[in-house]
């Protein structure tokens, strides 16, 4: 690789070698070996003593001068005084005097082009490489940073090289100093790091040092890992679609009926219930409690049925009005009534045709509509509303309810020949209570459900799934949905556990006493820090920044940057001490 310089030595400098005793940040001269007038022509021993960095920005070019002035104890740079190339270094004598030696010699043209070639190699190596470079000296302050840092941390090396690195934190551009970590701790150490441009990344820092033992250098290395997590994420993504279809092929090696979940006993006798249902063109009954899984049973029932490839039309028969009722499940006429579209509508019997036809809160019905519907089970047909042709659909019957027929009977509500023409077959349905086995399998898919609808990695503690096992669930399958989603909607970390549930919850639980003295004994600092830890850690995600997040929270930011520190919000830290 060519280098700038022109390659030219004075005869009488080329073995040129002096060692120079300064004094003060000026580089005073105070001593020196050999005749420094070979040197410096201007120079004499009895004049008032100059500056060595006088000098130096006399007779060599300025760029030179200033890689001199900016020199760090122990490093090397080359300077051109008079067309002969030199060797600068300097080492303390009396730091706190300030009293240094400064080593100055020539060297020829080829070993010159060596160590230049040698140089710029690396600072291009250096700038080229994809990954980000951030180097400290023993003190903490930057030395240099490459462009891929630039790139990574948003960051202009200029705003950086000379200063403290803690400052690159209080300036909002990063959230730790892992090479400070590294100098402290005398051994690598690896570090995630989130950057103010949201870039978020894996930091390894290195300790480097002299011949004393001393840290001389810290040097860090920044893998921007955003495209590694989006990879992560479909990762995840996909081994939860994975677990879905395991779980299906699972029901599918016990033989139970597909949407059918559970291994309890109960559950394996309703699975051969919808079978047996299934197999026969005959109305059916379903009996179960509120939340218990009604119309998911009526739907599997249809799609295991000779109907399966017909439509599946559900209608809540106490969710419509009465008046309503017969022109929503026979139709109507155009104009049959004030109001009525003039193309009139079909009703649910007339959609349902060559499917099943699914009626929830069957008890609800009116009496006048159960006179109707009986006809229409006994082969009678129906008429639209303001018709008078008489229609006979091809429509199988699912009905439900989580009434008591009995208790219907007995007080009239309910007609006795609807009762028996239904029940040709009855599916009961267990409420959760009596299959709490099946509990921890029910979380773990509506767990799945919720993480790959928002793309997420949620997990639940032990403790927590434990819980959830020991609950009555009076509303059911229902209420343990709602309450998986209520917890992975609340909780700001991966791992859930029982600190999220509600108060209503854990009253009502059945282990809740226990749950609730335990929380009394909390210690009120534990709590008002994992409360400090939750807002600053939503401050930092919502301000992308601790200048920010100090403002949404109406604090300092150097109050940010400690606390996130002292509680590693977003931090990891792995220690590579292998002793």
């Amino acid at each position: 690789m060519p280098t700038n310089r022109t390659l030219t030595s004075d005869s009488a400098n080329e073995n040129f070698f002096s060692t120079i005793f300064c004094k003060g940040k000026e580089w005073l001269i105070d001593s020196y070996t050999n005749n420094l007038c070979t040197l410096f022509t201007n120079f004499s021993q009895a004049n008032e003593p100059k500056s060595f960095l006088h000098h130096i920005q006399e007779y060599a070019p300025p760029a030179d001068a200033l890689q001199v002035a900016n020199l760090n104890e122990g490093e090397t740079v080359f300077v051109k005084i008079q067309n002969v190339n030199y060797c600068v270094t300097w080492h303390w004598i009396d730091e706190t005097t300030e009293y240094r030696s400064v080593t100055i010699y020539s060297i020829n043209d080829e070993s010159f082009q060596n160590a230049a070639l040698h140089k710029e190699e690396l600072d291009v190596l250096f700038e080229s490489m994809h990954d980000g470079i951030w180097v400290i000296d023993g003190n903490g302050i930057t030395q240099r940073v490459n462009k891929a840092m630039e790139r990574i941390a948003g960051i202009k090396a200029e705003g950086v090289i000379g200063k403290h690195v803690s400052e690159a934190v209080e300036m909002g551009y990063t959230t730790t100093c892992v090479t400070l970590r590294a100098l402290e701790a005398g051994h690598s150490v690896t570090m995630f790091d989130d950057y103010s441009n949201g870039v978020r990344c894996l930091n390894t820092s290195t300790p480097i040092f002299d011949a004393n033992g001393e840290a001389w250098r810290a040097i860090a290395c920044i893998r921007d890992i955003s495209e590694m997590k989006t990879l992560q994420t479909k990762l995840s993504k996909y081994e939860l679609e994975a677990q879905v279809y395991r779980d299906k092929l699972k029901t599918l090696e016990k033989g139970q009926a597909e949407g059918i979940l559970g291994n309890s006993p109960a559950m394996l006798q309703l699975s051969q219930d919808v079978q047996r249902a299934a197999h026969v063109d005959a109305p059916v009954l379903l009996l179960g409690e509120t939340g218990t899984g009604k119309t998911l049973t009526a739907g599997t029932i249809h799609k295991q049925s000779g109907r399966g490839e017909g439509p599946f039309i559900s209608i809540n028969c106490g969710a419509i009005p009465s008046e309503l009722l017969e022109a929503e499940l026979f139709g109507y006429e155009p104009g049959a009534f004030s109001g009525a579209s003039d193309k009139g509508k079909a009703g649910m019997f007339e959609l349902a045709d060559g499917g099943t036809l699914f009626l929830d809160e069957v008890a609800e019905l009116p009496l006048l509509m159960q006179v109707k519907l009986l006809h229409v089970l006994d082969g009678d047909g129906y008429r639209k509303v303001g018709g008078t042709t008489q229609l006979k659909p091809n429509v199988r019957i699912i009905a439900a309810t989580n009434k008591s027929f009995d208790q219907l009977l007995a007080s009239g509500k309910f007609r006795e020949d609807l009762y028996y023409r239904l029940r040709v077959l009855i599916v009961s349905i267990p409420p959760l209570r009596e299959r709490s086995e099946d509990i921890p399998l029910l979380v773990q898919h509506f767990l799945t459900t919720a993480n790959l609808k928002y793309n997420l990695r949620k997990t639940l503690s032990p403790d927590l799934l434990s819980i959830l096992s020991q609950n009555s669930w009076p509303g059911n399958v229902r209420e343990l949905r709602a309450a998986v989603d209520y917890l992975v909607a609340m909780s700001d970390q991966d791992l859930i556990t029982p600190d999220y549930l509600p108060p209503h919850f854990l009253s009502g639980c059945e282990d809740g006493g226990t749950i609730m003295s335990n929380a009394t004994r909390i210690n009120l600092k534990e709590e008002v820090e994992s409360l400090e830890r939750k807002l600053i850690k939503q401050a930092l995600i919502e301000g992308k920044s601790t200048y920010k997040a100090a403002k949404l929270l109406g604090t300092s930011q150097s109050t940010i940057v400690r606390k996130a520190q002292r509680y590693r919000i977003g931090l990891v830290e792995v220690s590579h001490d292998l002793s």
